[in-house]
């Protein structure tokens, strides 16, 4: 008994022998000791107030690095209740599962508001199917992808979703020709079952939005055709929400603000910020609007360079209330309603309207306009250009060419000298236009390019082309990642054009454009008006940025604005060679 016993303690103390030598071993291997021994001699001197916080602290950099480990996306509303994707990521943070970043996809809305409702209701599918394919991507193809991955490599991934999505786009493509011709085949081995609509001699007369004048009953000696629908991947907004989640979830585990590490991913040094100017949507007319104005689409308020940004946005909150009770006063509640950007759709039938009615705000608020306040205009050029006609319809029934509309904006400028910045106040073909433009009001004018531009991810690689502008509006949407923002702002920089950060109809709640457009030192922003949540957020959430960099003395305004003058390049003077030559020729043929 007493043997057997002492055998039993043997083993026992044996076992214990071991399990302490493999203890040694491992804590050995994985550097234990030297790290303890390291934090504990560090925190005698530091002596800090938060002893286990303070080794919390430095476990946690020795810890492994975070990856992604789930990928979760689903359908939501954005902000006119349409379908869109939300995506969220979870990563494994010192062994435990977290959710970590989450991001919606804005929409792209293409149609005018003024669509039939035959072509609304085939937009409304083809939304559908883009969202189906989108989660289908991001299930099937890009969370697979990306398991495993480090999410604070943006670029790479970036790098990776874009790849993949080429790839989807290929594959689309390929089916689509195989599709079309196996139709061809059918209709022409049966061509009473072919399915290809029959198509008119006689072309059919459209009416005209406004509902008063048949487009086509005139006839013109040149008839500019529309420029094709790009054809993109289907699905391609799971490109964008993907890359927005994979940034919120990079800042949440670097523990800073997106900004902070948006401004870590380009490498650059940032010692002091400045805010961008806003440029507040106030009123909204346009081709699509009721009335016979069309020439401005948006009407924007521009706070004074050098004011505070919560002073600026609080001038412009009383001016668009004040504009609001002024239309009520005139047209009837029914004026105080505001559209998907948030601002007001009176009924006019000039632009002067437009402008007197916000001059009047500013002036019943205490303030003045051209000092206070300041105007900027999206005109949408490439909305009221008569395809037939090949004219600008400035009103209905008023058409002006290309030269009429320089003359147009020049004189509404030195009648309304408050507005500083025209978006778009052309189409993108008409070059030698925009250069004239350009010269005659770029002095005292931003020229803004919006539309006449192609997508970040495209303007990367095919620039400015032989449009040249004030600045250039980015967007971050569908097939459009953070890193192309990036490279976008950085190509504009380039070439000496400030860059506007701006948002579409279809937005979400997502505060992310506020933090771009700090942490890439945008010019402008164009969030929509004063009004509606998912705007009024990102106004908010420039003022939280604003007062946390005051606070830190990391901010700088400027006290007025700085219009960069574009004129055309001077010719180069010839090779003096090249005259002799001349003047040698000239002289022997005489």
């Amino acid at each position: 008994m007493a043997t057997s016993m002492s055998r039993a303690s043997e083993r026992s103390a044996r076992d214990i022998f071991d399990t302490k030598q493999r203890a040694v071993k491992f804590y050995k291997e994985n550097g234990v000791p030297q790290k303890l021994e390291d934090i504990l001699n560090s925190m005698f001197y530091e002596n800090p107030p938060d002893v286990y916080g303070r080794l919390s602290e430095y476990f946690e950099t020795l810890s492994k690095t975070p990856i992604i480990s789930k990928i979760v996306t689903r359908e939501i509303l954005d902000s006119k209740g349409q379908p869109t994707v939300q995506t969220d990521i979870y990563c494994i943070v010192k062994g435990l599962e977290k959710f970590l970043g989450s991001s919606t996809a804005s929409s792209y809305n293409s149609l005018p508001e003024n669509a039939p409702q035959e072509k609304k209701e085939v937009d409304d599918k083809e939304r559908q199917d883009n969202i189906n394919a989108a989660i289908e991507h991001i299930q099937t193809h890009l969370a697979p992808a990306l398991i495993n991955r480090d999410p604070c490599q943006q670029q790479t991934i970036d790098n990776l979703i874009l790849e993949l999505a080429n790839t989807l786009k290929q594959e689309q493509d390929e089916k689509q020709r195989i599709e079309q011709e196996k139709a061809a085949a059918e209709a022409e081995a049966d061509p009473s079952n072919s399915s290809l609509p029959s198509v008119k001699e006689t072309p059919a007369k459209s009416v005209s939005p406004k509902g008063k004048k048949k487009i086509g009953s005139a006839k013109s000696s040149m008839v500019i055709p529309e420029e094709p629908k790009e054809e993109l991947l289907i699905g391609c907004s799971a490109v964008c929400s993907m890359s927005q989640a994979v940034l919120m979830t990079g800042a949440a585990l670097k523990k800073c603000q997106p900004y902070e590490y948006i401004i870590g991913l380009t490498s650059e040094v940032v010692e002091k910020y400045e805010i961008p100017t806003p440029m507040l949507n106030v009123m909204n007319s346009g081709r699509a609007a009721a009335g016979k104005q069309n020439v401005i689409k948006e009407l924007l308020l521009i706070p004074k360079p050098g004011t505070s940004l919560k002073k600026g946005l609080k001038q412009m909150q009383y001016v668009f209330n004040q504009v609001g009770k002024m239309l009520t006063a005139k047209q009837g509640v029914s004026a105080n309603f505001v559209n998907d950007m948030g601002g007001y759709c009176p009924t006019v039938d000039k632009p002067e309207q437009l402008l007197d009615t916000v001059q009047e705000a500013i002036t019943n608020v205490g303030l003045t306009t051209g000092e206070d306040v300041f105007f900027g205009i999206n005109c949408a050029a490439h909305e009221i250009f008569d395809m037939d006609k090949a004219k600008y319809e400035v009103t209905s029934g008023v058409m002006k060419t290309c030269d009429d509309m320089i003359e147009f904006y020049g004189d509404l400028i030195n009648r309304y000298p408050a507005i500083i910045a025209l978006i778009d106040p052309l189409r993108k073909h008409e070059i030698e236009g925009w250069g004239k433009l350009c010269e005659r009001l770029s002095e005292k004018c931003f020229i803004i390019g919006d539309y006449v531009y192609p997508r970040p991810e495209r303007l990367i690689q095919e620039g400015f082309g032989e449009l040249h502008s004030s600045a250039v509006s980015l967007k971050l949407q569908r097939l459009t990642t953070v890193s192309d923002m990036l490279h976008a702002a950085q190509v504009a920089k380039d070439e000496k054009t400030l860059v506007m950060i701006s948002d579409v109809a279809g937005a979400s709640s997502d505060t992310i454009l506020a933090d771009l457009a700090i942490s890439i030192r945008a010019k402008f922003v164009k969030f929509g008006a004063p009004s509606r949540g998912e705007r009024v957020a990102q106004y908010n959430r420039l003022i939280q940025i604003s007062e946390a960099l005051e606070e830190q003395d990391r901010l700088t305004t400027s006290e007025a604005f700085n219009f960069p003058v574009l004129k055309p390049p001077e010719p180069e003077p010839e090779p003096d060679n090249a005259i002799q030559e001349e003047d040698g020729t000239s002289g022997q043929a005489s």
